[in-house]
């Protein structure tokens, strides 16, 4: 079960639950009301691949 980052649309109250990964939160653990996922928009991957990325894709293809 991931730990998702909730905010309750009726409190608006930010708390961090383990849900399991079905898209069905639980309700506001404060209030009752219905909750959905907060997206913070950071993503971070760890490949252990490594790398001479200069940045600069037109020199080599891309970051695959």
């Amino acid at each position: 079960m991931p730990l998702i980052e909730l905010r309750c649309a009726k409190c608006g109250k930010v708390y961090e639950e383990l849900v399991k990964a079905d898209g069905n939160y639980p309700k506001c653990k404060f209030c009752g009301g219905e909750t959905g996922q907060v997206y913070s928009g950071e993503l971070i991957v760890n490949t252990n691949k490594k790398s001479n990325c200069t940045g600069n894709c037109s020199c080599c293809g891309g970051c695959k």
